[in-house]
């Protein structure tokens, strides 16, 4: 038995050399990534990138145009066992980046500026291992999803038929997170994202001539008592047990002059909850008392709703699975004690499936998520592919 698990844990540590020796060619391949951005749901350059470099690995089979531009490698060991699904995001951001960096995008208006470039790399790197050392039960399925910024993307895997002979046991996936000492592994059971929502408020009245305000209908003064009212709707503890959250992004109202009072007005707000049923209380909330308002100042209201996220409820066994590997690999293991307030669509997935999502440390001096000087840090590259890796030899034989 010593012997045997001896030979395991040099063999181990072979096919970790090796992985250190393709590390410049992942590291590459991350550059190449970063840029080469491309909108949610128009991925169609950056899946063909990834199934080039991944194609001489011998998945057992590759799906293609899966939720229109995403990807599946299917590794197969050929006999029983469980089938473990790991997820990385495609798609980037319509945000200009400003960073001294040669590789960086040369589309002005979109960027890899949250990690997903280096998310797609990990499991690039995952699928090395995999050719190196094919598993011996079931099945890995590395799965790589489109749209994942608007919120529509893990939708769109879940609803194509293709996904059905992709059914996993269980399904995984990470998320840089800047502000954690780089390689730290963040856990958490429950909640680990949070649901969230936008809403575009508008408003309708009747413009007028500035010197005859009283023959309009302006909506300025609702509109700013909506703007006072909206924070109290968070603040009853009686009707919310977990964090909610209220945040106006954008607001516009007439054009620029001193001659027309404004006949419409429209204002953006987010949602986020702990919770979902909290989530549509809020919703509910605020739609009645947005309408209750506009029907006072004679205006007419709408509202419109934007990218849906899900709560990511993470599942004790696969984040159990999680800490063991973190903790036999000697990363700092952080255990959460409240959620991210950030929204991912992976809930879609952790809706259907037992799973989880944990936080890879991206340095605590590192720059923030969606900003314009952010690019992802190679050098936990080989943690997540690591971590990814331990989850497969404990699980697969489970």
């Amino acid at each position: 038995m010593k012997i045997t698990l001896c030979a395991k844990v040099l063999n181990f540590v072979n096919f970790m050399d090796s992985l250190l020796d393709f590390l410049p060619e992942l590291i590459s391949l991350r550059k190449e990534l970063h840029y080469s951005p491309e909108n949610s749901g128009c991925e169609h350059f950056t899946a063909q990138i990834l199934r080039q470099f991944c194609l001489p690995l011998n998945p057992a089979r590759i799906v293609d145009k899966l939720g229109k531009t995403g990807l599946a490698l299917v590794f197969e060991s050929g006999q029983p066992g469980k089938t473990l699904m790991f997820r990385a995001e495609m798609d980037a951001l319509p945000i200009e980046e400003d960073i001294e960096i040669s590789y960086s995008s040369p589309n002005k208006a979109l960027s890899h500026i949250c990690g997903h470039d280096g998310h797609m790399t990990i499991l690039c790197g995952l699928a090395f291992l995999l050719h190196l050392h094919p598993i011996q039960h079931g099945r890995v399925i590395l799965l790589f999803q489109p749209a994942e910024e608007t919120g529509k993307g893990a939708r769109m895997i879940l609803d194509d038929l293709k996904f059905k002979s992709l059914q996993p046991d269980y399904i995984f996936a990470l998320h840089n997170i800047p502000g954690y000492p780089r390689h730290s592994i963040l856990v958490k059971e429950g909640t680990i994202t949070m649901a969230s929502e936008g809403v575009m408020i508008s408003l309708k009245g009747h413009a007028a001539h500035a010197a005859y305000p009283d023959q309009g209908i302006s909506p300025l003064p609702a509109l700013m008592e909506i703007m006072e009212k909206l924070p109290h709707l968070v603040t009853n503890k009686r009707i919310y047990k977990n964090f909610v959250q209220l945040t106006i992004t954008y607001l516009k109202t007439g054009r620029f002059g001193f001659g027309t009072v404004p006949g419409n007005a429209e204002l953006a707000v987010t949602l986020r909850a702990e919770q979902g049923p909290e989530l549509e209380r809020l919703h509910q909330e605020m739609k009645r008392m947005v309408a209750k308002t506009a029907k006072r100042f004679y205006l007419e209201e709408q509202l419109n709703w934007f990218q849906p996220f899900s709560v990511t409820g993470n599942n004790q066994f696969t984040v159990n699975a999680i800490r063991k590997v973190a903790i036999r690999s000697q990363f700092p293991l952080i255990e959460l004690t409240e959620p991210f307030r950030w929204s991912e669509d992976f809930g879609q997935f952790t809706d259907s499936y037992p799973g989880a999502m944990f936080g890879l440390g991206a340095g605590e001096n590192h720059s923030d998520l969606h900003t314009w000087y952010y690019d992802f840090p190679d050098e936990i590259l080989e943690t997540g592919i690591k971590m990814f890796y331990g989850i497969i030899q404990d699980l697969s034989n489970n």
